[in-house]
């Protein structure tokens, strides 16, 4: 894969992920907290750590990537792509894990 092209995935997936933490803060903002379940509550919170997380390795690899076009700009095999979901406790997680 062109270095370029990865490139243009990982900076679209980081605008994607960062679209949807913006919503999501938007969205949690309005909740009354008092009215979640413990459960509810604690999965959120690991969520958002799970996202920062995210976020956090898809500016180093588009770093990564911005070096190695600077660098010998070989082709890639492939690109990583970074979305928000499945996490563990979404049921499509179940599904990918079978």
């Amino acid at each position: 894969m062109d270095i370029l092209h990865a490139l243009a995935i990982a900076r679209a997936d980081a605008a994607n992920l960062a679209r949807f933490i913006e919503r999501r803060e938007r969205f949690l903002g309005g909740l009354d907290w008092l009215m979640l379940s413990e459960e509810a509550a604690r999965q959120s919170s690991m969520l958002d750590d799970l996202l920062e997380g995210d976020m956090a390795a898809t500016i180093l690899y588009i770093d990564w990537l911005v070096e190695r076009l600077a660098g010998d700009a070989e082709p890639l095999p492939g690109v990583l792509r970074f979305s928000p979901h499945p996490r563990p406790w979404h049921a499509a997680w179940i599904t990918l894990a079978s």
